[in-house]
């Protein structure tokens, strides 16, 4: 039996149709995560604090790296240019991240920020892209 590869795969706010399927995943900085939100009170002349626990998900920045391959250099820049217009900042999204053949994790997700080139791209026949979602950042 061959091993797992996880599916990263991008869904509109209704999760009705896919938006785009990221390829060649590298770096995923949402395993391990589980940020709860909590208050925390202390005095000017105490010692010590109360902590409140506050919302079950705080929001958090869920970083993907991934590479786009293409045949040659202007095939390769339609796809990093499609980026943009295809995933557009700001708007709602469901990620959605293969676990199993069976099961996702499924975060409400906003892109905040430009994607960005890692330094280690060849930009003729594949580029490594950066992107930052910020996850947990809307509810239906």
């Amino acid at each position: 039996m061959a091993d797992y590869v996880p599916t990263y795969v991008l869904w509109n706010s209704t999760e009705t149709g896919i938006i785009y399927t990221f390829p060649n995943v590298t770096f995923d900085s949402s395993i391990g995560q589980n940020p709860k939100n909590f208050i925390e009170v202390t005095g000017l002349r105490g010692q010590g604090s109360v902590i409140i626990p506050g919302s079950t998900k705080a929001p958090f920045d869920l970083e993907l790296r991934f590479r786009l391959r293409a045949v040659n250099y202007q095939t390769l820049m339609v796809l990093v240019d499609a980026l943009d217009t295809t995933i557009v900042q700001n708007t709602k999204y469901v990620l959605k991240i293969g676990r199993s053949i069976s099961t996702t994790k499924d975060y409400k997700v906003k892109r905040i920020q430009s994607f960005t080139k890692i330094d280690n791209s060849n930009l003729v026949r594949w580029s490594d892209l950066n992107v930052i979602f910020r996850a947990n950042s809307w509810s239906s």
